[in-house]
């Protein structure tokens, strides 16, 4: 004997709906199942799209960091190139400036350095005779210069003779006064402002 769950009525044995109200518990236990299945279904769809979405947004975070590292690379190669340029250039105008200013203390304008003033450079590495420029052309700075150069000779004669009296090694330091006084009376005749060597620039 079985009664109906929905309003109480007596349902017979061999039916399984109410007679009173219709009501039928294996179908509603039925659509009860099919819809715990559907909603299963709808759980599972759903954790899987989720778990697409959460892949997706892994995949674009990791696709982010490799951009930001590509671009930081290129940034990084972008600054090792400019300052690799800069240097270089630099380094070829300060080449440049440097052969511009040994250009200019090697050669003095022609209008300048005439006979005469290259006579008195030249005499100026000739014993006391560098006197001559300050005497002769006081405005002459090309003169001068050699002038100079003739006085630092002059002192180097004075010590090379004292030290080669003390040593004996004076025949050496008396070739190396000769090639001072070649060395100085060249570069004057060829209008060059060119220190002598190891003492030239002694003093300056």
């Amino acid at each position: 004997m079985a009664y109906c769950k929905n309003c109480g009525a007596y349902i017979p044995d061999d039916l399984t709906a109410c007679l009173a109200c219709g009501y039928d518990e294996n179908q509603a236990a039925k659509e009860q199942a099919a819809a715990a299945a559907k909603k299963a279904a709808s759980e599972i769809m759903r954790e899987k799209l989720e778990e697409q979405r959460r892949a997706r947004q892994e995949e674009n975070r990791r696709w982010a960091e490799q951009e930001q590292q590509r671009r930081a690379q290129q940034e990084q190669s972008r600054q090792w190139a400019e300052k690799e340029y800069a240097r270089r250039r630099a380094e070829q105008e300060s080449a440049a400036r440097t052969y511009t200013y040994r250009s200019t203390m090697n050669r003095v304008d022609e209008t300048r350095t005439d006979g005469k003033s290259k006579l008195f450079a030249a005499l100026s590495y000739l014993s006391f005779l560098f006197v001559l420029p300050y005497i002769v052309t006081p405005q002459d700075e090309f003169a001068k210069f050699h002038a100079k150069q003739g006085i630092k000779l002059f002192v180097f004669t004075i010590i090379s003779d004292v030290i080669g009296a003390m040593t004996g090694i004076g025949w050496v330091l008396t070739l190396l006064r000769f090639y001072f006084i070649y060395k100085g009376m060249s570069n004057a005749l060829n209008g060059e402002e060119e220190p002598l060597p190891y003492i030239g620039n002694i003093g300056n």
